[in-house]
C-alpha cells in the first residue's frame, strides 16, 4: 500500500469536505485565489466547522500578506499553499504573520532545481504542478515526474500534481516517490463539484 499522503483540493462546500475525510484524504484544499473553484472566507470556516480534526490547507495566489494571514487566522488553516510567483521571503513572513507551515508550489513543466528549492528555506514543503495545459507530450511528462523523484531522494517533501487522475495516479506515485499527491480536477464532475465515485475511485488507487 502506498504510504503517500492525499489531498483533495478545490473543495467548496462542506458536504464534500466531509466525504473527502470520510474516504481516508490526508488534507482537503480550498482556494482562495481566483479561480472557477475560490470560496470565501465565510464558507471555509463552514468547510472548516464540517471537518474540524482534518489538516485544511488553503491556497493562495500573489495576495497580500495581510489577506493571507488573515485568512489563515479566521479559517484555522493547517497549511498555507503559495501557488503563485511568491519568492522565499515573502513565505518567510507568511510563516511569521500566519503562523502555520507554507507550502510552496510551483506551477510549471520542468522541477526547481535543488538549490532554488533550498533557497525557500522556512518552507515546509513543495508542490509540483505539472502544466497540463501547456503539456509537450508523455515524454517531457515522464521527465519531469523523474525530476520529483531526484529532490524527493534528496530530501524535499514534495506534493504532486497536474493532470492526475485515478488512472495514472498509482503510476506516478510509484515513478515519483512523492511525499503527497494533490488532486482537484481528476474528481470533479464540474469545477468545483467534486464527483464521489470518482473520489472514491482515486483513493482506491491512491492508496493501491
Amino acid at each position: 500500500m502506498s504510504t503517500a499522503k492525499i489531498k483533495i483540493c478545490g473543495l467548496t462546500t462542506a458536504a464534500d469536505a466531509r466525504l473527502a475525510v470520510s474516504l481516508g484524504a490526508d488534507y482537503v484544499g480550498v482556494i482562495f485565489a481566483e479561480s472557477p473553484r475560490r470560496i470565501s472566507v465565510a464558507r471555509a470556516k463552514e468547510i472548516r466547522a464540517a471537518v474540524s480534526s482534518a489538516a485544511l490547507v488553503g491556497v493562495f495566489r500573489d495576495q497580500s500578506l495581510a489577506d493571507v494571514a488573515d485568512a489563515a487566522r479566521a479559517c484555522d488553516l493547517d497549511l498555507v499553499q503559495l501557488h503563485g510567483c511568491e519568492h522565499p521571503g515573502y513565505c518567510d513572513e507568511v510563516l511569521q504573520r500566519a503562523g502555520k507551515p507554507v507550502v510552496k508550489a510551483f506551477r510549471a513543466l520542468r522541477v526547481p532545481r535543488p538549490d532554488e528549492l533550498a533557497s525557500f528555506a522556512t518552507t515546509s514543503y513543495f508542490l509540483f504542478d505539472y502544466d497540463d495545459d501547456a503539456a509537450r507530450g508523455d515524454a517531457a511528462r515522464d521527465d519531469a515526474w523523474d525530476d520529483v523523484a531526484i529532490v524527493r531522494r534528496l530530501g524535499f517533501r514534495m506534493f504532486v500534481a497536474g493532470g492526475i487522475d485515478a488512472s495514472n495516479v498509482r503510476a506516478i506515485l510509484s515513478r515519483t516517490g512523492a511525499f503527497a499527491v494533490d488532486v482537484c480536477r481528476g474528481v470533479e464532475s464540474a469545477p468545483g463539484v467534486k464527483d464521489p465515485l470518482a473520489m472514491e475511485r482515486f483513493m482506491v488507487e491512491a492508496r493501491a
